[in-house]
């Protein structure tokens, strides 16, 4: 162990959500991303309603709701009611959705690794 790098404090920027990802209004803050693994952490908050479209990654995906009244669903399948505290697991090219519920706000911690396909894009699967 080495005391030679002290702890810092990092600043972020908030910014809004790409409209071409995203239905409504959200915002997101990049926490940290790992070049090598490609992962990238993330504080996600969506207001009112808003979440992402379509999409899937190539690698895992963990979504840790934080505040809010959540949701999540993978294609074909229910939609889940998150809660503070709620962890969702999306596994490797799993078409899914995330963000808000209905008339309310969400914030989420997304860990994921990989790359983005999002479903205006040619190689989205579709059936």
């Amino acid at each position: 162990m080495s005391d030679d790098q002290p702890i810092r404090r990092l600043e972020r920027e908030k910014k809004p959500a790409p409209a071409e990802w995203f239905t409504g209004r959200v915002e997101m803050e990049s926490v940290f991303f790992d070049k090598e693994s490609k992962t990238a952490h993330g504080r996600v908050h969506f207001h009112d309603g808003g979440h992402t479209n379509w999409h899937l990654h190539t690698g895992d995906q963990v979504l840790y709701f934080v505040s809010g009244k959540g949701m999540a669903q993978d294609h074909g399948g229910q939609r889940l009611e998150c809660d503070p505290g709620t962890i969702i697991h999306v596994p490797p090219g799993t078409r899914h959705i995330h963000g808000a519920w209905p008339g309310h706000d969400a914030t989420h911690v997304a860990i994921t690794k990989g790359d983005h396909i999002w479903d205006n894009e040619p190689n989205y699967p579709r059936d």
